[in-house]
């Protein structure tokens, strides 16, 4: 037995010292917190549903899982520069509907605007892609799309015309195994919006944030635990063809096009961490911010420090002269002022 146990304290050694990678030092000195609801996982700019600019994130208690109540779609108001938040009422949902938001996108669709939000109805194993139509001060519910493709969904991307992608982190929902050995049971699936659904991408491990190009010819897609942003191209009738690696990304979490066209993306470089911090939030889990430049892969770091302002960022959107970054479990978002200049990794 004992020599059973020191083979597998080897081996949990080999996958701990595999699995962490350095954190640049503390770039930010004064942050200001934004409170929200619990779990503000995901956050996009908002320039298109309302006359002022705004940030929509989404919310729900992540630790509590199954137990939680229904989340909320919260509203930070940046016309009015303000430091408060406050949920959105949402409309003409069924009686039945559960409302775990996870990753989201908005997009414009025929003269109107919709979130697509992944939501997670985790007692019947059974995960959504909700379509809302947005106003400025609530969200309509229109329908609600389900496959048995998406067994674990992480985030959702939508095109202009109908039609979105999904990632799907893992094979098996909750695979700490998995996770910690960099399965390759991820994909990337396809719907459009008519009842098709298809596989267009699959052997990532953990893929997480993907972002669709302006002109919708080109998919990125950060991998959790493959350590890689990748880029496909986008075939008419929605396959992903010429898969390349853009550049190498420890711990790569949801993408944001940012105002320098730049890509910023929060990364987890310590996977322990970040789990330890899922269970407990007085377990930090360091968090990473990069710029990365889409047409070369060059990458820069925008804002890191380790764990104690934000832990387990997420998101990061950029608006005017400040970047707000959310986060996996805790209560808020977290604003920093944007740095003329930024780090190299």
């Amino acid at each position: 037995m004992s020599h059973c146990m020191n083979y597998l304290a080897f081996i949990f050694l080999i996958i701990l010292s595999a699995s962490c990678a350095s954190v640049p030092k503390n770039t930010h000195s004064l942050t200001e917190r934004i409170a929200t609801g619990p779990g503000a996982e995901d956050i996009l700019l908002d320039t298109i549903s309302c006359k002022q600019p705004r940030l929509l994130v989404s919310c729900t208690d992540r630790r509590l899982e199954d137990a939680a109540p229904n989340g909320d779609i919260y509203v930070i108001n940046l016309g009015k520069d303000s430091l408060t938040s406050y949920p959105l009422t949402r409309t003409n949902e069924p009686d039945t509907l559960v409302f775990h938001p996870h990753g989201f996108d908005l997009v414009r669709q025929k003269g109107k605007v919709y979130l697509f939000v992944v939501s997670h109805d985790n007692k019947r194993d059974k995960h959504y892609v909700y379509k809302y139509e947005v106003s400025e001060n609530s969200l309509k519910f229109v329908c609600a799309y389900q496959n048995i493709l998406m067994n674990s969904p992480n985030t959702v991307v939508a095109f202009k015309e109908g039609g979105f992608y999904v990632s799907i982190d893992q094979g098996k929902r909750g695979d700490r195994v998995a996770l910690f050995l960099k399965a390759k049971t991820g994909s990337i699936v396809f719907c459009d919006e008519e009842g098709g659904w298809a596989k267009v991408a699959d052997k990532l491990a953990y893929p997480n944030g993907l972002y669709i190009t302006n002109k919708e010819r080109y998919l990125y897609a950060s991998t959790t635990r493959q350590h890689t942003l990748f880029k496909y191209s986008i075939k008419s009738d929605g396959n992903l063809i010429n898969r390349e690696k853009v550049t190498k990304l420890v711990g790569g979490d949801n993408i944001r096009l940012g105002q320098n066209k730049e890509l910023l993306i929060p990364a987890h470089p310590k996977i322990f961490k970040f789990v330890g911090h899922s269970k407990d939030s007085t377990n930090t889990s360091p968090s990473i911010v990069y710029s990365v430049n889409p047409a070369n892969g060059v990458k820069e770091v925008a804002y890191a420090n380790d764990g104690r302002q934000i832990s387990a960022a997420a998101t990061a959107v950029s608006y005017k002269d400040y970047i707000y970054i959310s986060q996996v479990y805790q209560p808020y978002v977290l604003r920093v002022k944007r740095k003329t200049k930024v780090s190299k990794e």
